[in-house]
Order: C-alpha cells, then structure tokens, then sequence
C-alpha cells in the first residue's frame, strides 16, 4: 500500500503532466489566456537555444503573432520524465510541434528538448523556469490525403 507522502508526488506529477498538457493546447488553439495560466508571471523561459528571452507574461502575449505564418499547429509531447520535491518540481521532455504552412504547401517538423523547472501556487502548478532547446528541424511538402478505396481530400 502506498504511503501518504507516496500518493501526494503521483498527484503532483499528474497535475504537473496536466500543465504540460494544457500549454500544448493552448499553443495549438492560439489561446493567449489559456497559455497565460501556465507560467507565474516573472517564470524565467529562454526558447530557441537561448535565443529568446521571456517572462511568463511576455511569452502568453507573444503567442498569437508567433504563429502567424502557420496554418494549423500541432504539438506533440514525449519522453517525458518529472521528479518532485515538496513546492519544487523539474521536467525534462519532449515536444514535437507540425507546423503546416499558411502561404506554402509545406509542412515544418521540429523536436525540442524541454527542461523546466515548476513551482506550486495556490493556482496549481505553474512552469518557473524553461530551457527550450531546438534538436531538429526539417520541411516536407505536403500531399492530399488519401484514404484507399474511398478517395481523399486536399488540405
């Protein structure tokens, strides 16, 4: 039988997971507000290799002009792994974010190796600090699809 203190981290790695969750979510449906309930306010984010600094605030008001040049987003979350210590949390995982396109038949593949640090509010979760870090990149053209035997649509 699990322990007390057992039970709480398993309640706090699927909140945490949850989080994760949600902040894909709100990247694929543009959702400025939504992606503002993820991070505390002044959460230290530095994206593209460091490239990009932000804060939590600037990071939500970002978002919408960031993905103009896209017609739909798509992220997608893998080999993640999250420890807990009382307040305090760390993540390391996996984001593949398919972006199509809006002015080009093509479609942009790109793997992030994400390692966040989280803290716990009285909001829940929240993501203090993220290193987002680019590992690959490629651009493939698009083609219509197709189901066989029944015919196909062109995106």
């Amino acid at each position: 039988m699990a322990n007390a203190q057992t039970t709480q981290e398993l309640a706090d790695i699927r909140e945490i997971r949850r989080l994760v969750e949600r902040y894909a979510y709100a990247m694929d449906r543009r959702n400025t507000d939504l992606m503002r309930t993820c991070f505390i306010p002044d959460a230290d984010l530095s994206y593209f290799g460091g490239l990009k600094q932000f804060d939590g605030n600037s990071f939500a008001d970002s978002l919408v002009p960031s993905l103009a040049p896209f017609k739909t987003v798509n992220h997608s979350i893998s080999s993640i792994r999250i420890e807990v210590d009382g307040d305090d949390a760390t993540g390391d995982l996996h984001i593949f974010a398919t972006m199509m396109l809006a002015d080009s038949p093509s479609v942009i593949v790109r793997g992030v190796h994400v390692v966040d640090g989280y803290v716990r509010t009285a909001d829940g979760w929240k993501v203090a600090k993220r290193r987002h870090a680019p590992f690959l990149q490629y651009e493939a053209p698009l083609t219509d699809i197709d189901f066989p035997g029944v015919g196909g649509i062109n995106p």
